[in-house]
């Protein structure tokens, strides 16, 4: 159950809602919801954070399916949405991103980007990739390598990343609820203080809807313009571990 007192239990769940602050401070600040079975279609995914940061796509040929929830993006046919606004993350600025996912394929695929320059994506099965720049214009790339089929195919799986505040940052990854800690001697700009720089978000399922198509299902996103606290962190991860069955 979820520590806010939402009332989720595993047998059948009083629907916890996200920007709702009586259910959890998890509302504050909650820039983009996609939430899965609600508002989808192949040419829009209802925001429903309260922002109408809608995901749009009016060119059929980019439309991914509708299927488990969400979209179902196939590399191949260069799917890929654009957010109604952009969400922007200044240099030193807190942010997470919680989104529940299935890859079909282990190749690059971009969750979410804006620019060449800025994105959060998948490199393969083992590492995460976070690029920022900062207000000189500076980019930073964070690839975080995490033990072997971490990411592997096949299965629905959540990935929560939170990044503290301030140019001593510290990122958190999750994976269904549980902390994934990075490879010090493979990984790089993991660490705290590594990467303080801004990231916009603007684009959903490829890099800036020109290359990098990610190959799967993305069952429901969220992203918050801010950190959120460890009982925060914890509220979503139950929350979206119950409404998923995982």
């Amino acid at each position: 159950m979820i520590g806010t007192g939402s009332g989720i239990t595993k047998g059948g769940y009083v629907e916890f809602d996200l920007k709702d602050a009586t259910d959890s401070s998890a509302a504050l600040n909650l820039a983009l919801w996609l939430k899965n079975n609600t508002g989808v279609t192949a040419a829009k995914w209802t925001d429903s954070s309260g922002s109408a940061n809608h995901a749009l796509q009016g060119t059929e040929g980019n439309q991914a399916a509708v299927s488990g929830g969400g979209l179902d993006f196939e590399k191949d046919n260069s799917d890929h949405y654009d957010l109604d606004t952009k969400i922007d993350i200044a240099d030193n600025g807190g942010f997470c991103v919680a989104m529940v996912v299935t890859r079909d394929s282990e190749v690059a695929g971009c969750l979410l980007s804006d620019g060449s320059s800025e994105l959060f994506q998948f490199q393969n099965a083992t590492k995460l990739r976070i690029k920022t720049v900062n207000s000189s214009a500076t980019a930073t790339t964070t690839d975080a390598v995490f033990p072997a089929g971490t990411f592997a195919t096949g299965s629905k799986f959540i990935l929560l990343v939170n990044r503290s505040a301030g140019a001593s940052n510290r990122f958190t990854f999750m994976k269904n609820g549980v902390a994934l800690t990075a490879d010090t001697d493979t990984s790089s700009n993991e660490a705290a203080g590594e990467n303080p720089g801004g990231i916009e978000f603007t684009v959903l399922g490829s890099r800036t809807g020109g290359s990098n198509f990610f190959d799967g299902i993305i069952h429901e996103a969220a992203i918050w313009e801010r950190a959120l606290t460890a009982q925060e962190i914890a509220d979503v991860n139950d929350y979206l571990l119950d409404a998923h069955e995982l």
